[in-house]
């Protein structure tokens, strides 16, 4: 009951700072478009500039979002939040929890609320600790999730729960709230620029 209360009271706050007055609705299954034929990328933590090593992340046209979103979350477990030495039951995982379509001309804006399931809470001792490894992981998640490199970004919006909560306060990131994808853009492209150069 909180959780729903909260993810409402976020998608308001959102409606009315995007000046769009109708209610959000949740995406249904026959309008989850199809991410059509666009550039995906992965992301590898950079201590510097925080993300480097863009990597095509290849996924059919027909790929619902819903679907490139689950994909992207399974890569993020598998690769940056993936940790030694823990067992199966304690890894690190996403799940969509819901997709929210918010009409707006000329094009409806895309809410995704997505949860970091952590059973062991590695996340809070390995990832969000400390001021570049808190930053690293807060444009992780961002630049995976919403693409914002892109002309029109797979996400207009995102909300991360940890555990099906919102995230507690935490001291060099604020992970609460919607996040926008202009928060990654500029260090979404700049990691695709700088890789792109390595390759020549």
């Amino acid at each position: 009951m909180w959780r729903n209360a909260f993810l409402l009271s976020l998608i308001f706050c959102f409606l009315i700072n995007t000046g769009c007055k109708e209610t959000p609705e949740k995406t249904s299954p026959d309008r989850l478009h199809a991410i059509g034929n666009i550039d995906l990328y992965t992301f590898s933590s950079d201590d510097r500039y925080l993300l480097s090593s863009a990597q095509p992340f290849p996924l059919s046209a027909d790929t619902s979002l819903e679907d490139a979103l689950t994909s992207l979350g399974n890569y993020l477990s598998e690769s940056y939040f993936a940790i030694e030495n823990t067992d199966s039951g304690s890894k690190i995982l996403f799940e969509v929890v819901e997709i929210y379509e918010i009409p707006k001309v000329p094009n409806n804006l895309r809410v995704a609320v997505i949860n970091m399931i952590d059973r062991g809470r590695h996340g809070m001792n390995y990832f969000f600790q400390g001021s570049t490894g808190g930053q690293t992981t807060f444009c992780i998640l961002g630049a995976t999730f919403m693409q914002p490199q892109l002309a029109t970004p797979l996400l207009d919006g995102l909300i991360i729960l940890y555990n099906g909560e919102a995230l507690p306060e935490l001291d060099h990131i604020n992970l609460s709230g919607i996040l926008t994808p202009r928060l990654f853009k500029y260090v979404a492209n700049r990691a695709i620029f700088s890789t792109r150069m390595e390759a020549i």
